[in-house]
């Protein structure tokens, strides 16, 4: 499958009119492509680039906890800072401080970091990217290397295999275990993952699960925890999208889980379709989950879902 290869640098901040940091996570980050042509008309979108020139990508593939959803809200707090500390620090050799964080991500002044303070290499860290998909939201969708590309054709694209797969930012997090499996089905300008692109990313988070590395070691998604508001959210590591709804859910004012089916079914934009991929049926994001009182489980391994895109 051709993916469409674009030089660059990963960068934290820039210094415009005034300095601006990042708001990084465990599956984004900022990055200035050598070539801003090359993410334009990817399957009939463009990549937004804000004041610094920067687009904000999205890792292909995986979902870290959220660290800023909505606004300064957030999940289990230590794995989420320990996704993105793994990405930035492990995987793209940054040294970073945040604004009233300390480095582990556990004693801040404010409730989560807000925003990059500091960074080196300040100049940013050279690589390339893979993408076939420029999201909604403007954000190219692709895999993330450091160092030399390899070689394109005369078109600009590699055909991305297994063994490249597996050397890519992605996949490393996803063997760490630091990340669950975020897997959505093709349309035309989402791109999607070619089934063995998918079951090798399969294969290195079962690998994790079973080892209870990195979020796996504390995750609930399907220990059918009581959740009755935020605060016993922000202390669950599960399914960032299932989390992402509820959180909403609650920011509405909702307490207790009493509401949250008819509210999720409510309208469409919630109540995401999805492929159930072990049962071979399209269904809804309430069909993968169950409510009892205010417990919620998810009734299957993230891995087992393909969503469709809006």
């Amino acid at each position: 499958m051709p993916y469409r290869l674009v030089t660059g640098r990963f960068r934290l901040s820039y210094q415009g009119a005034r300095f601006v940091g990042s708001k990084p996570d465990g599956e984004s980050v900022w990055f200035k492509p050598d070539l801003p042509s090359l993410l334009q008309g990817i399957s009939g979108r463009d990549a937004k680039f804000n004041g610094g020139g920067f687009a904000q990508l999205r890792l292909e593939g995986i979902d870290a906890l959220e660290v800023h959803f909505p606004r300064s809200w957030h999940q289990r707090q230590a794995e989420a800072a320990g996704a993105r500390n793994y990405l930035l620090d492990t995987l793209l050799g940054f040294d970073v401080e945040y604004a009233g964080e300390a480095k582990d991500g556990r004693a801040a002044t404010n409730p989560f970091p807000r925003s990059v303070s500091w960074s080196n290499p300040e100049a940013g860290v050279a690589g390339y990217i893979l993408t076939r998909a420029i999201d909604p939201y403007q954000r190219p969708v692709g895999f993330v290397y450091t160092g030399a590309p390899p070689r394109a054709d005369r078109n600009g694209e590699v055909r991305l295999e297994a063994p490249a797969l597996n050397q890519s930012a992605n996949a490393r997090i996803a063997e760490a275990g630091w990340a669950y499996p975020a897997y959505y089905t093709h349309r035309q300008n989402e791109g999607g993952l070619p089934v063995e692109l998918r079951d090798r990313l399969i294969e290195l988070s079962r690998t994790a699960f079973d080892n209870g590395h990195g979020v796996w070691g504390v995750d609930q998604s399907r220990s059918n925890p009581q959740i009755r508001d935020y605060d016993q959210l922000k202390t669950l590591a599960i399914w960032p999208k299932l989390y992402r709804r509820l959180a909403a859910y609650f920011d509405a004012g909702n307490i207790g889980l009493a509401r949250f089916d008819n509210w999720i079914r409510a309208e469409k934009d919630r109540d995401d379709q999805v492929v159930l991929v072990t049962r071979g049926e399209l269904g809804n994001l309430h069909d993968i989950y169950e409510v009892r009182g205010d417990r919620i489980n998810m009734l299957y391994w993230p891995e087992e879902l393909m969503v469709v895109p809006r």
